[in-house]
């Protein structure tokens, strides 16, 4: 399973990230202390969420190799997600998409602190 990020998406990543970032994609599904949905939801949902490098997220125990290096996901939902995705940037908005189509054409990026992961 890969990632790739484009250019413009990475350019929209590093304005609202610190660099030194541990990036995950996050299923929005309920579970967790990221979520605000839950799966009965109508609309499926997708989250970048950068939390500090030493930052615990037992959730997050799957890696997601990527162009831009290694990111994390809750491992049972891989269902949800394609062998092959593409992060972008279009039109102001994240998008995410796969062999499957667009999987998500708004996906909200969120910086956590370790305080607030805590």
């Amino acid at each position: 399973m890969k990632l790739t990020i484009t250019d413009a998406a990475l350019a929209q990543l590093k304005k609202v990230f610190p660099a030194n970032s541990k990036l995950l994609l996050s299923f929005d599904d309920g579970v967790g202390p990221f979520s605000k949905v839950g799966v009965c939801s109508l609309d499926t949902s997708y989250d970048v969420i950068a939390v500090d490098k030493d930052a615990k997220v037992p959730d997050y125990d799957t890696k997601l190799s990527a162009n831009s290096g290694d990111w994390y996901f809750k491992g049972y939902s891989k269902i949800y997600l394609d062998e092959d995705m593409k992060l972008d940037y279009k039109n102001n908005q994240v998008v995410l998409s796969g062999e499957s189509g667009i999987m998500d054409s708004n996906i909200e990026l969120k910086y956590l602190t370790k305080q607030s992961v805590e």
